[in-house]
């Protein structure tokens, strides 16, 4: 599979939980705690780079465990696992010994261009603080993407 066409597979398999991930973020606004400084909408790549991807909301401000506690409802916006044998949501599994691209960067690249599109759709100016798409592990080319100021 060429890197092409695994974003186009997993833009697929993302773009059908635009929908879901949105009502999740509209949630927020209501359980956002006063002593929030930031929102990070952080994107995990499994370390093997297999094509798992879990996409949730992070808070920064003090008592970090308290005020991410307080969005634990709508914090997560995508995540893929293994039940019987299959990744649900199907995105492609790639093995990561034989790889013709980095299954990291192209998906974390693909990730990041759906949440940018999705929060297109929202108001995050209702957040009154400012919203990031970051990559911890530093994967892809395109974050961090700042939303809002």
């Amino acid at each position: 599979m060429t890197e092409s066409e695994y974003a186009a597979e997993v833009r697929t398999i993302l773009d059908g939980h635009t929908d879901e991930a949105r009502s999740q973020l509209a949630k927020l606004p209501s359980v956002l705690p006063d002593t929030t400084r930031s929102i990070e909408i952080t994107i995990f790549i499994d370390q093997d780079g297999e094509g798992f991807l879990t996409v949730r909301i992070a808070l920064d401000g003090p008592d970090l465990h308290v005020i991410n506690k307080s969005i634990d409802d709508c914090a997560l916006l995508f995540d893929t696992r293994m039940e019987d044998g299959e990744m649900v949501p199907p995105l492609p599994l790639m093995d990561p010994f034989d790889e013709e691209f980095s299954v990291h960067d192209a998906l974390t690249d693909c990730a990041a261009e759906w949440l940018t599109i999705l929060c297109d759709g929202i108001d995050t100016s209702t957040f009154g603080v400012p919203v990031t798409i970051v990559s911890p592990d530093e994967y892809g080319t395109k974050t961090p993407i700042t939303l809002s100021p």
